[in-house]
């Protein structure tokens, strides 16, 4: 959890919690974040930008029900709550302001009581980001608002880093609260099914994810550049009725048109025709009772997570009711990437691989990702296609909404911090699959 400020803020002003407002347990450590995140674009941004930096010229306001009318407008005479609570948070050019939503129902508590508190601050670095863009003239170039949007998060995702590296002695951020700032992410994209380069657009949660590693791992420079130097996006639209209707998801069973029936043999395809890993046999699908019933010598992987390797017997073994629970609550790729684990095992297998532990782990999440590159839909010169060349009979294709379920899924089996080193981080695993999804499967092998 983060730890409240080991001094009191400089400017107990920054934040105007408003007449009456019922204390919250983290208003001492909101008011540190922004202080020091005035304090962090004090030194930043003159070396980024190369002119001094402006404070804010007007407050973070926290607004609540019952708040009266004192909020400025933003293009309005005042800000009401109902407008507050539709964005959750925003920054206004208009009275160089930031509002943020304190009611007790609102997604924020409901992030700080689940997660932890670093949530906000993820989200107040994100909307200071914005901030930051007026003063560099960012928001007069009409970008798509999917860049200014990836940049702030990319921006968030920087002082997070310097949160939890010991930057500031105000704000101290541990592994908890870096995988807090990694699920607001997710909680705050486009719904399934947004074209995010429409206007308004913010980003897929595996999109918004990915822009806040780059900034926590390359820092507030490399964000700069992000408007001019776009980082990779995946499709969030919907590309036909019947993915409209299904909301992206394929039926659970195990027939030619099921999940676990055309998966499997779009992943036996990958690997073993078109990338053609040799001494990699097909894989057979198995299902089983539990983890106590595997009747395998050679487990590896967890099937308590709903899939793992039967490297003897060359099958992945599927607890169905585990499989089926993830399937209902996360979605239908939560099983395509175990799955993708599962074949990224064999693969290291087949290779020789003597990686071990997290690093082994980790390698199978870059694989994963790099079979995912090769069924998501591009546009070419004829339209929607999947990237050719491809092994004959492969159709599969992800949908959008699958990279948000796979990271869903990481975080719910992750190690809980970095140091746990048993298959990595949620940071680390989201990072591996995403260099497979944008490197590509070469990028992922030179580990070995």
């Amino acid at each position: 959890m983060p730890q409240p400020p080991s001094t009191a803020p400089t400017d107990p002003g920054a934040i105007d919690f408003g007449p009456d407002k019922p204390p919250k347990p983290y208003d001492d450590f909101l008011l540190a974040v922004v202080t020091d995140l005035e304090v962090w674009w004090t030194e930043q941004y003159p070396a980024i930008y190369g002119e001094a930096y402006r404070p804010l010229e007007g407050a973070v306001y926290a607004s609540y029900p019952g708040r009266p009318d004192d909020i400025p407008g933003c293009g309005t005479p005042t800000t009401s709550y109902e407008d507050v609570r539709l964005y959750v948070a925003f920054y206004c050019g208009v009275g160089d302001f930031l509002v943020y939503d304190d009611s007790d129902d609102g997604l924020l508590a409901e992030l700080a009581r689940d997660y932890g508190s670093g949530t906000i601050g993820t989200v107040l670095a994100h909307e200071m980001g914005h901030a930051i863009q007026l003063r560099s003239g960012a928001l007069d170039r009409n970008y798509p608002t999917i860049l200014t949007e990836q940049q702030a998060d990319c921006f968030a995702g920087a002082w997070t880093a310097r949160a939890a590296g010991g930057g500031t002695t105000t704000v101290v951020y541990d592994d908890a609260d870096v995988r807090a700032g990694l699920i607001a992410m997710t909680k705050v994209s486009d719904p399934v099914g947004i074209d995010q380069f429409a206007d308004g657009g913010h980003g897929s949660g595996f999109d918004r994810v990915g822009a806040f590693q780059v900034g926590f791992t390359e820092g507030p420079a490399r964000c700069a550049e992000i408007l001019d130097e776009p980082l990779s996006l995946v499709p969030n639209r919907f590309t036909s009725l019947t993915e409209q209707t299904t909301g992206g998801d394929a039926p659970f069973g195990y027939g030619d048109d099921d999940l676990l029936g055309f998966l499997p043999e779009d992943l036996n395809l990958y690997w073993g025709v078109e990338v053609a890993i040799p001494g990699l046999d097909p894989l057979g699908l198995r299902v089983v009772g539990g983890a106590a019933d595997p009747d395998c010598d050679d487990l590896r992987g967890d099937l308590d997570q709903g899939a793992a390797l039967c490297a003897s017997s060359d099958e992945v073994l599927i607890d169905e009711a585990v499989a089926l629970e993830l399937y209902r609550s996360l979605g239908d790729f939560s099983i395509g990437y175990l799955l993708g684990l599962a074949w990224g095992e064999a693969v290291q297998e087949a290779l020789g691989s003597r990686l071990v532990g997290e690093e082994r782990a980790l390698l199978n999440d870059c694989l994963t990702g790099g079979w995912v590159q090769t069924v998501i839909l591009i546009e070419t010169a004829a339209g929607i296609d999947l990237p050719r060349p491809r092994a004959e009979g492969r159709t599969s294709t992800v949908s959008a909404g699958d990279l948000d379920e796979a990271i869903q899924t990481v975080l719910r089996f992750s190690d809980l911090a970095r140091d746990d080193d048993v298959v990595g981080s949620a940071f680390e695993k989201i990072a591996a699959l995403r260099t497979g999804v944008i490197e590509g499967t070469d990028a992922c092998l030179t580990q070995l």
